[in-house]
């Protein structure tokens, strides 16, 4: 026990996680959603009413079925609006961003609302009964996740910008990092038989950072619309310091960075839209700065936006 219980001081402190939040008990996931969005449309000056899709982007939910976002919609009393989820793991909140680009580009939405609420995951989801240095390689990742919600107002016209979106996909990696269902072997039928626990979390982390490092710094290399830019500021999945820095050096953006992990720890979908709030809030993001955003995530999928604000 005393072996296990070094190993994952040890692994907490390689990852940077020092501080993480979680819901009180008398809060729910909603609560604070529902709070997020109120101070976003406050913020925006925006009406409830004026807004056309909401997009509930992130893994935090209650149910499988059916979306998660007409709950928030009506909770926020958003009684024009049409809503579903997004959900692509720690990428959610990017794909959302550049969903919501996409509409606005083809005039179908003007004002559009991005909520998550990643809550609830290591109650729900975490497996605290470790037998063994093998579990603890698997599930020390849950150690690391921090509880948050955000909301983000995406407004505009369909005339041209600069604003710049790619992603790629590597399926083959889809076993490194999952929260399995009881019929998960319907759908995948290899990998570490003694991952699979159902609505458990696990993550190969060493060979997960590996692969999505590898990823990150080759898809950023071959384009030229990313490092033939530059950017005043970066932000990225938090899963890890170690790995931020990683690769933030290998980009040439280690100095710019916004870190929120030591803070907040992995806040999973909301670590992005997190730094960027606490960023507007010490000034170092404003308007006219571009933002270089940067994720890796389950899937394994890998992702960058270039922003100009």
């Amino acid at each position: 026990m005393a072996a296990m219980e070094a190993r994952i001081a040890t692994l907490l402190d390689v990852a940077g996680t020092e501080v993480r939040y979680a819901l009180a008990e008398d809060e729910t996931a909603l609560d604070i959603a529902v709070e997020a969005g109120r101070a976003a449309l406050a913020q925006a000056a925006i009406a409830p009413g004026a807004v056309d899709l909401l997009l509930y982007a992130g893994v935090g939910r209650g149910w499988l079925e059916p979306a998660t976002a007409p709950a928030v919609q009506a909770a926020l009393g958003l009684t024009n609006a049409t809503s579903f989820d997004i959900m692509e793991a720690c990428a959610s909140w990017v794909r959302a961003l550049q969903v919501a680009h996409a509409y606005i580009q083809a005039d179908m939405y003007r004002t559009i609302m991005i909520v998550n609420a990643e809550c609830g995951h290591y109650r729900a989801y975490q497996d605290w009964a470790l037998n063994d240095e093998a579990d603890v390689d698997v599930r020390i990742a849950s150690y690391t996740i921090g509880e948050a919600a955000t909301a983000t107002i995406v407004t505009g016209d369909a005339s041209d910008d600069d604003h710049y979106f790619t992603f790629r996909t590597f399926g083959e990696h889809v076993d490194l990092c999952m929260i399995p269902l009881p019929n998960m072997r319907d759908f995948h039928a290899t990998g570490a038989p003694g991952c699979y626990v159902p609505h458990r979390f696990f993550a190969r982390s060493r060979e997960l950072f590996q692969v999505a490092v590898r990823a990150i710094v080759d898809v950023f290399g071959s384009d030229p619309r990313l490092h033939g830019v530059p950017h005043d500021i970066a932000f990225g999945h938090d899963a890890t310091v170690r790995v931020a820095e990683c690769i933030t050096r290998a980009i040439g953006y280690a100095d710019v960075y916004f870190s929120t992990h030591r803070e907040y720890g992995n806040t999973v979908s909301a670590s992005i839209p997190l730094g960027m709030s606490l960023a507007i809030d010490e000034e170092r993001l404003r308007r006219g700065s571009r933002a270089l955003i940067v994720v890796g995530s389950a899937g394994l999928t890998v992702g960058f936006a270039s922003l100009a604000f």
